[in-house]
């Protein structure tokens, strides 16, 4: 999602290239469809979406401040990006609740 809501939505105007290409119907689930081979490729494809997107965020002075790739603004896309972060750290502490059977903070 650093690529959606980050270096593609706050860059300048261009075709949405997805990291691990295309999704289909009948393509492969890339977020599911995961083994512990594809750990250090993914962390570092990660790394660099994630440098990019600062580099993005400093290139707005507001949080008005319009991305021309979707045309939401900074401050959209920055709350779309916690969204999705807290979204999907939330289910993996659901798993993680599963396996060491520990709740709370």
């Amino acid at each position: 999602m650093e690529r959606a809501y980050g270096t593609w939505a706050l860059g300048p105007k261009r075709d949405l290239q997805w990291v691990w290409g295309d999704y289909t119907d009948d393509g492969p689930e890339w977020d599911i469809d995961a083994d512990s081979s594809m750990v250090d490729e993914s962390m570092s494809a990660w790394e660099r979406e994630k440098a990019l997107t600062d580099e993005q965020i400093t290139a707005h002075t507001t949080l008005d401040s319009i991305g021309a790739g979707n045309g939401y603004s900074l401050g959209w896309n920055l709350q779309k990006l916690i969204g999705e972060y807290a979204r999907h750290n939330g289910r993996a502490d659901l798993i993680r609740e599963r396996i060491d059977g520990r709740t709370g903070e």
